[in-house]
């Protein structure tokens, strides 16, 4: 009987189980080996298994012996180690996406579906648990693969699963991701980081009763967005973005987060990044200048007029302290908020308050922030509110420019700098690094006019007194200068 019995060799990228080739024999063992008792079969079987595989059920008994076990017994344990790797669900969607090989004759084909129908094991299946069966195999989008490993550990779990017991479980565990980003949120604390004078304002605050996006897994890195989501700021698809359905407070428009409205993404010009669970926005300030032509809006907080100058590169408004106590000093909570300048220094928000803002005939509130250095500026939350974006700024702003200074004061202070003279740079030298292996250059002179050679004479010695160039008695480089006539009937050397 041994001679006739193949040797078991374990494969399962093959099927080639154990319970595949013990029912090949199974008769043999109970027709042909029914005369001899229980421990010759078992040591028949274990006589047929390979090297390999006999090493494996001998470790996987221990401390107990192959002659401590029945037959019966044996072949159990022996499926069970060298089983299929297949789970039942696998096998029942393989069998629903089952398709034909071009290359495959329509009689294997037939047989490929003939056994992979039977271990579908149609008949244990009822029409509720085939409804959760398409229910989870329908679930594709990688933003879902927690839920849908969940959904499959149910289901293997529990046989009598119902099609609303997982529609439950979905629930409950969007609830916990929701709750778990809440909690996360109120432990980082919100922050705030703002400029001054080519200002990097870092904003990572959530407004009050502000919605927060819920954070879709990403997987694997590579199949992350290479740019945040238009919509909230959060690193995913815009397509899977938890505010697609959600109404902006500012604009009163159905799609995106507050803050994040079409008017505000023009003009801000920003470089977003993530920091834990917070979307950091860096956007630059502008602050007046007495060389530059500035913008100024005459405002009223609280029913006083303020003149803040208008900044749609600013993402907050700001008062300074001394502004704030023009205004009767409203109630202010003090900020948790930080603010930094681009070279790092720090630019004080003392309080924040919510003041009754009015412009241009309108009137809303508004969030202001005070602080403790002499910046007045009228950001994009309040240009929104007001919706500014579509008027002519002649319309609310007031153009200021710098009065006009005695430029004869400014002549006797500074002489130098209004003289005829060429200036020179004396606080640094330039040095001109050539590349490895170059060879020196030399063109000669080209020729000179002779009515112009006078002329280019007399150019060149006014360039060597002004230090501009000095003559030199040999050189490796030389590069021939072109003479060109000015409109003022002088010229031009140039190479």
């Amino acid at each position: 009987m041994a001679g006739n019995i193949k040797e078991f060799q374990y494969d399962p990228d093959t099927r080639s189980t154990f319970a595949a080739w013990v029912a090949r024999y199974e008769d043999l063992f109970a027709k042909d080996a029914e005369r001899i008792d229980d421990g010759a079969k078992v040591r028949l079987l274990l006589r047929r298994l390979g090297t390999n595989e006999h090493y494996r059920y001998v470790s996987y008994i221990l401390p107990n012996t192959p002659k401590d076990f029945s037959f019966s017994d044996t072949v159990g344990k022996l499926k069970s180690l060298f089983g299929t790797k297949e789970s039942t669900v696998k096998k029942r969607y393989c069998a629903l996406t089952l398709a034909k090989v071009p290359a495959e004759d329509f009689v294997s084909y037939a047989c490929r579906v003939n056994k992979m129908c039977v271990e579908f094991e149609l008949k244990k299946l009822s029409e509720e648990q085939f409804k959760c069966l398409i229910f989870v195999c329908g679930i594709k989008s990688e933003c879902d693969a927690e839920v849908r490993t969940r959904l499959l550990t149910k289901i293997e779990d529990c046989a009598d699963v119902t099609l609303g017991a997982l529609m439950e479980e979905c629930q409950r565990l969007i609830n916990l991701k929701n709750d778990t980003a809440m909690i996360e949120a109120s432990a980082s604390g919100p922050k705030v980081q703002a400029v001054k004078s080519s200002l990097s304002y870092r904003k990572q605050f959530k407004k009050p009763n502000e919605q927060r996006c819920p954070q879709p897994s990403q997987g694997n890195h590579k199949n992350r967005p290479a740019t945040p989501c238009w919509k909230c700021g959060a690193m995913h698809y815009s397509k899977f973005c938890g505010f697609r359905n959600h109404k902006c407070a500012d604009c009163h428009q159905v799609g995106h987060k507050e803050g994040y409205c079409s008017s505000a993404r023009r003009s801000l010009k920003s470089v977003k990044h993530r920091n834990g669970n917070l979307s950091i926005q860096t956007v630059t300030l502008a602050v007046s200048s007495i060389q530059c032509k500035r913008r100024y809006v005459w405002v009223k907080i609280n029913d006083v007029p303020v003149r803040l100058q208008l900044d749609t590169a600013s993402d907050i408004t700001i008062i300074s302290e001394q502004v704030w106590m023009q205004i009767g000093h409203p109630a202010a909570n003090p900020t948790t908020q930080t603010a930094k300048s681009a070279s790092g220094e720090k630019l004080d928000l003392l309080y924040e308050f919510i003041g009754k803002v009015s412009l241009n005939g309108c009137t809303q509130n508004g969030r202001v922030f005070v602080s403790g250095n002499s910046l007045n500026l009228l950001g994009i939350d309040l240009i929104d509110k007001f919706n500014l974006w579509s008027l002519p700024m002649d319309k609310f702003c007031n153009k200021i420019e710098s009065a006009a200074q005695d430029i004869s004061a400014l002549k006797r202070v500074y002489p130098e700098l209004f003289s005829n003279k060429l200036g020179l740079c004396t606080k640094t030298k330039i040095v001109l690094s050539l590349k490895d292996a170059s060879k020196p250059v030399f063109r000669p002179r080209r020729p000179v006019a002779y009515a112009m050679q006078a002329i280019v004479d007399e150019e060149l010695d006014r360039l060597e007194r002004l230090n501009i160039i000095s003559p030199v008695q040999y050189s490796e480089w030389a590069a021939p200068i072109v003479v060109v006539r000015k409109a003022n009937t002088t010229i031009r050397c140039r190479r």
